[in-house]
């Protein structure tokens, strides 16, 4: 599985899609996320380094997280 880096746009446009995602990992430094299907089935794995992403990260919260 290719791990690409992840954006704020591209993790809105994924749930705004019906999908869902999971933090996986994340730090002040890195973050790794599971894209998941709407069965919640991992799809891709991405990561980023951007603390802007890392900042939306510990602030939203995934719907995967309340099952």
């Amino acid at each position: 599985m290719a791990t690409e880096t992840l954006t704020i746009e591209q993790l809105e446009h994924w749930v705004s899609s019906g999908a869902h995602w999971r933090a996986v990992a994340v730090s002040n430094a890195h973050a790794v996320v599971d894209l998941c299907a709407c069965t919640g089935e991992l799809v891709e794995r991405r990561q980023s380094d951007d603390p802007a992403v890392i900042n939306y990260l510990g602030t939203a919260r995934s719907d995967l997280d309340l099952v």
